[in-house]
């Protein structure tokens, strides 16, 4: 293998170490043997470009994914066998054997340096956390304390990650504490959100019935008719009376129902259909994602994703990434009677199974919101009429919303990338709207088929602090992956049209 000439990658410049962030649109002869190999070499004959010259050596084999149109190797870097927050090189390479993308946060050996030793314990860490944050330890729970390094412009310095998790309000902070002083070095909330959600059925009454006005008397919502109800199969039960299965568990649920019998057949006025709705939907959401062929090693879901269907009596649902669970609110209709808030929560789990952790930035978090709405929209397309059909949450929706029909988000908002607002507190789920009007603008050009997948594929090379260009680049990886770029062009014309870019 070669180093590459400038003729072959184009490059984002790095922000602190000098170096190059990323390499993309990569041009290069396919690799051959083991792709951890294949990645290794090209990154030691590649060295001096990526200004990894002095630390291949501590770059360590994290994790390999195999998605379906590529295998994608992350490598993080570690210093005295601890590893550097957020400093991986990851290596990407296509169906036909070509690397087409490199990224690159590893420091750069010149920094590495004789740093102090650790002077605060994990105890005092985790109090340092608490205390930044004004919780007291018997209001949470802390979910992890790991030592690691900080790398802070050109410093790099040593820390504990702490991560801590508690329910009112609703949080997951990640807090890196300074491991000399006990200063805060950052802090995030990473609790994905979803406000306003209280559904039912398949999806939901509003869909299955045709006309919201029906459910709707004087202000008052009504009780939905047995006509909004379907008959559906429940798969892979355990056999143990709960709904525990291969895909999905209910177990986090307080008071939840037992049928030995294996008839979970309940109104929505009765304890245990919000249970039913969020196995059925969440175990029929995972198997769609292995008919695409995540399945066996690609599979995406490890283990079966927990749920707490009532988990809070407020208008509000959303995902833990830190307790790998969804939980739903009770207030006004109950969310989990929706499918659509179901699997707008389950597209927060999806992301964050495939990339940990996603939405760390305002636009990361943006497209976690967006991405939502895309799956729970594509999902029940074929079940809606056109006048539903780019629109979320009409039952949750039916006696707030001044739209008609009722509405919590639409998916075919006239906005643009220029809208985005990058104000402190700007609402994730508003600037959302403009990558779900993006991934909606590619589902109606290119159909559920091609779209879903592509868009899912393209979640592999992503990370928590991805932009929209960068998620916009992906998508065009994935279809040259998948489909040989057959689509390419109309993807860029739908980026450019949203102001998104650039893309190559």
């Amino acid at each position: 293998m070669k180093p590459l000439t400038s003729r072959q990658y184009k490059i984002v410049p790095g922000r602190y170490y000098g170096t190059p962030k990323e390499l993309w649109a990569i041009r290069s002869k396919p690799v051959r043997g083991k792709a951890s190999m294949a990645a290794r070499e090209f990154l030691r004959v590649n060295a001096q470009l990526l200004g990894l010259a002095g630390v291949i050596g501590r770059l360590r084999l994290q994790r390999v994914i195999e998605s379906l149109g590529a295998q994608h190797l992350i490598f993080q870097q570690r210093y005295r066998d601890l590893r550097i927050h957020r400093a991986y090189v990851t290596v990407h390479i296509g169906r036909g054997r070509q690397i087409y993308l490199a990224k690159n946060r590893a420091v750069p050996r010149a920094l590495l340096g004789d740093e102090p030793a650790f002077r605060v314990r994990a105890g005092a860490a985790q109090r340092h956390a608490l205390r930044s944050l004004r919780i007291s330890a018997r209001d949470c729970r802390v979910l992890g304390v790991e030592r690691m390094w900080f790398p802070q412009k050109e410093k790099l310095r040593p820390a504990f990650r702490v991560r801590i998790h508690r329910e009112r309000p609703r949080e997951e902070w990640i807090v890196h504490v300074d491991g000399r002083n006990g200063e805060i070095l950052s802090k995030y909330d990473n609790l994905a959100l979803a406000v306003g959600q209280a559904q039912v059925f398949d999806p939901n009454p509003v869909i299955a019935l045709g006309d919201w006005r029906e459910l709707l008397k004087n202000g008052r919502v009504r009780k939905p008719p047995a006509a909004a109800y379907s008959a559906v199969a429940l798969g892979d039960l355990d056999g143990g009376g709960r709904l525990d299965g291969k895909r999905v568990t209910t177990r986090f649920t307080k008071g939840r129902v037992k049928k030995p019998d294996g008839r979970f057949i309940f109104t929505s006025a009765q304890p245990g259909f919000e249970e039913a709705m969020v196995y059925f939907h969440v175990d029929r959401a995972i198997r769609y994602l292995e008919s695409l062929g995540y399945r066996g090693r690609r599979a995406i879901f490890s283990a079966p994703l927990g749920a707490d269907v009532r988990g809070t009596t407020e208008d509000n649902s959303w995902y833990s990434p830190g307790l790998s669970r969804l939980t739903f609110g009770t207030g006004g209709v109950d969310d989990a009677e929706d499918g659509e808030t179901i699997l707008h929560e389950f597209g927060h789990a999806l992301q964050d199974a495939i990339c940990p952790d996603f939405g760390q930035s305002p636009e990361a978090a943006a497209m976690g919101e967006g991405f939502g709405d895309y799956f729970a929209a594509s999902f029940f397309a074929d079940k809606k009429t056109e006048a539903y059909r780019a629109r979320i949450s009409s039952w949750d929706m039916i006696a707030l919303s001044d739209q008609d029909p009722p509405c919590l988000r639409r998916l075919d908002e006239p906005v643009t990338y220029e809208s985005f607002d990058h104000s402190d507190g700007a609402d994730e789920h508003d600037n959302g709207q403009i990558w779900s009007a993006t991934l909606w603008d590619i589902w109606r050009r290119l159909g559920r088929d091609v779209a879903d997948r592509i868009i899912i594929e393209s979640h592999f090379q992503l990370d928590g602090f991805t932009s929209f260009a960068k998620g916009a680049r992906a998508i065009i990886d994935a279809d040259r992956n998948l489909f040989r770029g057959r689509h390419a062009a109309a993807l860029r014309e739908i980026f450019r049209a949203r102001g998104i870019g650039p893309v190559e």
